[in-house]
């Protein structure tokens, strides 16, 4: 029974964990092909990369917010249900998309100007802005498919989806960028090429996998599927305002210390997310078990589902907090060149191996109250860390100004949401 339930973590985990990996893997081929043309080009793209994944983070819901759902409508047998809420969901993606398009068409200019570009960079950051904002139907559309997918437990058909992408990425990007010679057009184009082909996979995937369900003749109140969609997707899109603004006021702070303390906060991030990879992976494959446990009328408190998520969790953070003590100047050196030695000292290693032991478990309660469907406590825990985080983070710069301070108030507001978000499950 015990190596049943690790099974169904792996195989719900593994798939997840190369999709999150291959995202940035592709974004750096992106930048160098970028400056294979020219440093410009890769000026503009950094700046249109910005505005996109910023813009785009809102509509994360599609992917957090379904998969539970959809888990717990399959393992109820209630497959009417669960086909009005696939299709729903994917003519919301689509509309979504094409509002979204719209937007950035109009406001594109403006967004790009708040960075005090060069007007050649301005034109460029444009160009690829708008080719690549026209695959955002076919990102969410994507997005969306993939998670109903994992619902349905086939997880591999992200990984597969994300290989998709990123092999047609890559070579549109050379084929537009380098060889038609389009420079920043290309290149945004070439991701907007590249989804489309994606969600033509996932979508037709997802259709078989619908032919193959039970039919079921159960009344769907339609009116009670569209506002469960949506009041899961405005806890989550909260939720991640106030954690997106809340790093981006750390980031501010750092930047106010010292070019060299900015150029080390961004890396330090940049690997504390690589390192989250790992448990994020666990936790969004967590959504899909927890919702089917509690479907069967299981409970998950003190299950063996439960015990092995932790032992797991338990495993990464272990691990995960031991690499910053030992190898973190090395991987500052490697991606930097320099070792920022007057700032990189013990307390700061110990600081960020902290972060990425109590982090851990603060993204796992994160995918297990979305299982449980608490989406409303995932929020507004979400809400108090990132408040704590802040408040902290005021009062102490107020009298130490260095970066061990920023990654004090990291982990207060871990440590909240982690508390938080064990308390919440019961």
């Amino acid at each position: 029974m015990i190596n049943s339930v690790r099974k169904d973590i792996w195989l719900n985990s593994y798939p997840i964990f190369l999709w999150l990996a291959l995202e940035p893997i592709v974004g750096l081929i992106d930048s160098k092909i970028a400056s294979v043309i020219n440093l410009e080009t890769l000026s503009a793209i950094g700046i249109g990369e910005t505005i996109y994944f910023v813009f785009i983070w809102v509509f994360i819901f599609l992917a957090y917010g379904t998969t539970p759902l959809v888990s717990a409508l399959n393992t109820k047998n209630e497959i009417n249900k669960l086909n009005y809420f696939i299709k729903y969901g994917r003519n919301v993606s689509v509309f979504l998309g094409v509002v979204s398009f719209v937007i950035l068409f109009l406001s594109s200019d403006f967004l790009i100007s708040t960075f005090e570009p060069t007007n050649k960079i301005q034109l460029l950051s444009s160009d690829y802005l708008i080719y690549r904002c026209i695959g955002l139907p076919f990102y969410l559309l994507n997005m969306h498919s993939t998670a109903v997918l994992r619902g349905l437990k086939y997880a591999k058909i992200t990984l597969y989806s994300a290989i998709i992408v990123s092999i047609s990425n890559v070579v549109f990007s050379l084929f537009f960028g380098l060889f038609l010679g389009y420079g920043a057009s290309g290149i945004g184009f070439a991701s907007s090429v590249a989804f489309l082909i994606a969600s033509i996979y996932s979508v037709t995937v997802l259709k078989k996998q619908q032919n193959r369900l039970n039919v079921s003749y159960e009344d769907v109140d339609k009116a009670n599927m569209r506002k469960k969609f949506f009041s899961v997707g405005s806890y989550i899109v909260i939720r991640s305002l106030f954690l997106t603004l809340f790093f981006a006021y750390i980031r501010n702070r750092a930047a106010l210390m010292s070019m060299d303390e900015i150029a080390l906060q961004h890396i330090l991030l940049q690997l504390w997310s690589v390192g989250y990879i790992f448990v994020d992976a666990v936790a969004i494959a967590a959504q899909t078990l927890i919702a089917e446990l509690i479907s069967k009328k299981e409970k998950y408190q003190n299950s063996l589902l439960q015990k092995e998520l932790i032992s797991v969790t338990t495993i990464i953070s272990l691990i995960l907090s031991v690499i910053p003590l030992i190898f973190l100047e090395s991987f500052i050196e490697m991606f930097t060149g320099d070792r920022f030695d007057l700032f990189v000292d013990f307390r700061l290693k110990v600081m960020v191996s902290i972060s990425l032991l109590i982090g851990c478990f603060a993204f796992l309660w994160d995918g297990v109250l979305l299982g449980l469907d608490k989406s409303k406590e995932f929020s507004f825990l979400s809400i108090l860390s990132a408040t704590a985080g802040f408040l902290i983070c005021s009062y102490l710069l107020m009298y130490q100004n260095t970066i061990e301070i920023l990654w004090v108030s990291i982990n207060v507001s871990l440590a909240v949401r982690a508390v938080l978000g064990y308390l919440y499950q019961k």
